[in-house]
Formats: C-alpha cells, structure tokens, sequence
C-alpha cells in the first residue's frame, strides 16, 4: 500500500484551518475525533490541543502516541484487504 501523504502542522498556520481545508468536520475551532482518534476523513488522525479538552503537554503525547497507534492499525487493515 502507498501512502499519497503525510501533513505535520508547526507553527504559522491553525491545525483546524488544515483539518478544514481537506473535509474534516470541526467545531468551536477543535478537530473532531472519535475515541480512536479519527477524525471524520478515513485515514486522517488528530491529536492533542487541536481536539479540545485539557491543553496540556500531556493529553498531546498520549494522544499523539494513541493516534499513531491507530494509524498502524489503519494501514495494516487497508494492505490486509488488498491482500484477501
């Protein structure tokens, strides 16, 4: 399976103004996700401040860590049906 890309959000630009460009639903300037951290795009993921809740460092680290988690899974599932 290839991946056609990967967006990392530093600096300038809202993350929600990125989640907004490509479909992804919002609300009061937070990125929606579900408990797997997914947002409302198939293979799109957010974590951290940007999904509402406690803004703190570590609410980002374990969510970012749960999202890349989640991606995995993503990933493998997509290849695996590609594979049957």
């Amino acid at each position: 399976m290839s991946i056609s890309g990967l967006f990392v959000a530093i600096g300038v630009a809202g993350s929600t103004d990125l989640a907004k460009k490509v479909g992804a639903s919002t609300a009061e300037n937070k990125i929606l996700i579900n408990e797997n951290t997914e947002t409302t795009i198939p293979g799109l993921f957010a974590a951290g401040d940007c999904t509402g809740g406690l803004l703190q460092i570590s609410k980002a680290i374990y969510e970012g860590a749960r999202a890349g988690t989640e991606v995995i899974k993503f990933i493998r599932n997509k290849t695996s049906k590609k594979s049957a």
